[in-house]
């Protein structure tokens, strides 16, 4: 019954006072190592990537409120910030909850702000599709929204609280980290460097070419692990199976585990499900 009613309060939000547009940007990015960076409070992020030397933003953004005062008054203190450097294109979400951009460096929210910002009363969502280099490293960032990349080949570095993460043929290594949410990450070429994927709660599904090698360091505490590959050093004498997969972690340990000849180090971590590290010779998600 709450949860209805949070359903109904909310959808009753979005029908009394509401403004949408979308706003669409480009910029060139050149040189040998180019980056984008990009964060929002409340939406979600989806990247991919391109052959292009541009990186090109469509933003939908979708602000309500109770009255048509309180929306001219979001409208005039939210903004999409955008920014440019040598190598490095920056796009922020301002507010009325924050003193800066999220995307800026060093930004922190300020008491007084965070007084007059009432979550209860209005609210704000930023919608990113953006097209990237492909090559170009992604920082990707928000707080209430997944995270999504398609075809990049360079570092990243996906973060969210309350969403998923997902990763469809992608190269190169980084951070991956959600707290409510799965995570799920298919590799044209598996990663070449330190790679860490963490989540509290939710699934890791992690899809890699058959001829992996990498060191990996598992952990769940209240779920399991499996493996389509041979791995050594498996911390359990466990023979069972799930769905044609070997146990290769049981619940509330970590463990050290090798695919192949050892190569990156590889982290998988949750604290509520389970780890699954597939072979992309047995398909695709």
């Amino acid at each position: 019954m709450k949860y209805s009613l949070l359903l109904l309060a909310a959808a009753a939000l979005w029908s009394a006072e509401e403004s949408t547009r979308t706003i669409e940007k480009s910029f060139p990015l050149t040189g040998n190592e180019r980056r984008v960076q990009i964060c929002t409070l409340s939406g979600s992020i989806h990247v991919t990537a391109s052959d292009s030397n541009e990186v090109r933003f469509s933003v939908r953004e979708r602000i309500a409120a109770p009255t048509r005062e309180r929306l001219e008054e979001l409208k005039k203190e939210t903004d999409v910030v955008f920014a440019q450097e040598p190598g490095t294109v920056r796009a922020g979400v301002k507010g009325p909850w924050s003193a800066t951009e999220c995307g800026a460096r060093g930004g922190q929210s300020r008491k007084e702000d965070r007084r007059r910002w009432n979550w209860d009363e209005t609210r704000v969502e930023h919608e990113f599709t953006v097209s990237v280099p492909r090559d170009a490293r992604i920082e990707l960032q928000s707080v209430n929204g997944g995270v999504h990349a398609t075809g990049t080949t360079g570092r990243y570095s996906l973060s969210t609280v309350n969403g998923s993460i997902r990763m469809n043929d992608v190269e190169g290594s980084g951070d991956v980290k959600t707290v409510n949410g799965s995570v799920q990450a298919v590799y044209s070429r598996n990663p070449n460097a330190d790679t860490v994927f963490r989540t509290v709660n939710g699934k890791l599904d992690l899809y890699f070419q058959p001829s992996l090698s990498a060191d990996f360091k598992v952990k769940t505490v209240n779920g399991k692990a499996y493996t389509d590959f041979d791995m050594t050093s498996i911390p359990s004498n466990s023979t069972s199976e799930a769905k044609g997969m070997k146990v290769i972690h049981r619940r509330g340990t970590s463990g050290d585990l090798r695919a192949g000849n050892g190569g990156p180090k590889i982290v998988a971590e949750t604290v509520n499900g389970s780890i699954l590290i597939h072979s992309l010779a047995k398909g695709r998600p």
